[in-house]
């Protein structure tokens, strides 16, 4: 080799020397921007690829604070990764502001626990959508804290997930105040599947309308579930939903209560027991546009279901029971005339009566018992195909007159038809 030659390849030995030592500087510079400015790349990412909030140095063992763990998450996760939540007790002192589209899921409803002591709201989801939590829980001790505070966000949801507080027997009225979730200025879509809410002054409070409960249970709350607002929003679609109390009475003082004007509630195939009242609906200055009740058991202390306001209720196969903590039977149904003056009553059963005389509904109602109906008003022409029989004197057809008079058509021991004055009011 000349000399000429190994000048040139020390050269060029020399400059990729220096090539990759400016390469190795500038990433290493790179790597530090990126450091300060990002969170540190998760450790264990967790199964499928979930972001661990144990990456970050939540320990779980219910003392140590969880909180800057949970913060430094959900920024790694951004809205595009799921968080993962490991069996454990994760105690902190607020819950971060989590993007749109962010998923948060845990090992099992009773496996991974945030414990929270505050009396402020832990999680808020103002103006945020499609915000999921799965398979975890929430267990608040202090007396006045909310859990799920949701302002006008839209397809958040709540799947196999556990929210407790701390009322019960021993503890009332202290935590009264404590509070589940709270739905309010036009937040829709919200799902609560196959969740537990238990051990609050107050399970779901609702303001606002389309919002769905289904295969839920509330246990041992004060009222498990508030419409209130009176601006005639206040709704909510329940199925399959299981809301008891204890026989203890400072438990549970009723399951629903909606309060002034609202917009529809719906339940089907509910279950209702250890209240003293299972539904309080309306009051005097309004209630909900229709309530509809269809396959659903109440077992009450003192009223089934006391409908105050309401401008259509529905109610059909409902079974009214005797609460087991209860020795006299209940009031199954209690209208007021004036702010239920109409409504639908189909195949009403108790158990501690053989039917529920008509009696306790206003006259406007149509009912349909075990033994006949009462209430019915025909509007248009009807075709018989068969004898319409009437087996009582009293059930002759009462005619009014063109004075305004009502006349019943009667019939003697002969078969001789005749009439009988009834004055200005109809037989009811």
């Amino acid at each position: 080799m000349s000399e000429r030659e190994a000048q040139g390849r020390a050269g060029a030995l020399s400059r990729r020397l220096l090539l990759g030592l400016g390469v190795g500087a500038a990433a290493t510079t790179a790597a530090a921007c990126r450091s300060s400015a990002e969170p540190p790349t998760p450790v264990d990412p967790g199964p499928d690829g979930r972001i661990s909030i144990a990456s970050y140095g939540a320990v779980g063992d219910g003392k140590a604070d969880a909180t800057a763990a949970f913060d430094a998450a959900v920024r790694a996760a951004a809205g595009r990764a799921p968080i993962y939540v490991p069996p454990g007790a994760y105690r902190v002192s607020r819950f971060p502001d989590l993007p749109d589209f962010t998923t948060i899921i845990g090992a099992g409803a009773d496996l991974s626990t945030v414990v929270y002591d505050g009396d402020g709201t832990l999680i808020t989801l103002r103006d945020k959508h499609r915000v999921p939590f799965s398979r975890m829980g929430f267990h608040l001790t202090g007396p006045n804290g909310t859990a799920v505070q949701l302002a006008n966000s839209f397809r958040c949801s709540f799947d196999a997930v556990t929210l407790r507080g701390e009322h019960n027997a021993e503890t009332a009225p202290r935590f009264h105040g404590q509070r589940g979730v709270v739905m309010e200025e036009n937040t829709g879509g919200t799902s609560f599947i196959n969740s537990d809410i238990n051990n609050f002054g107050v399970g779901i409070t609702t303001k606002c309308i389309q919002n769905y409960v289904t295969a839920c249970k509330f246990t041992n709350n004060r009222i498990s579930i508030l419409g209130t607002g009176a601006d005639n929003n206040a709704g909510l679609s329940l199925t399959n939903v299981e809301l008891v109390g204890t026989g203890d009475p400072r438990v549970t003082e009723m399951h629903i209560r909606v309060e002034g004007a609202a917009n529809d509630w719906f339940l089907t195939n509910c279950w209702f027991e250890g209240c003293d009242t299972g539904l309080a609906i309306g009051d005097a200055n309004g209630g909900p546009a229709q309530l509809g009740l269809v396959n659903v058991k109440i077992g009450a202390r003192k009223v089934g279901i006391d409908l105050r306001y309401c401008r259509q209720p529905y109610l059909a196969n409902v079974a009214f029971d005797t609460d087991t903590a209860t020795t006299a039977p209940p009031i199954p149904v209690q209208i007021d005339g004036t702010g239920c003056p109409q409504g639908t009553a189909v195949n009403l059963i108790s158990g501690a009566a053989e039917d529920l005389p008509l009696s306790l509904f206003p006259e406007g109602w149509i009912v349909q018992g075990r033994y006949g109906v009462g209430g019915s008003t025909v509007l248009g022409p009807m075709l018989m195909r068969a004898p319409t029989v009437a087996d009582s004197p009293a059930a002759g057809p009462v005619i009014r007159s063109d004075d305004g008079s009502y006349w019943q058509l009667v019939v003697d021991a002969r078969g001789a038809l005749s009439t009988k004055p009834l004055g200005s009011k109809p037989p009811r």
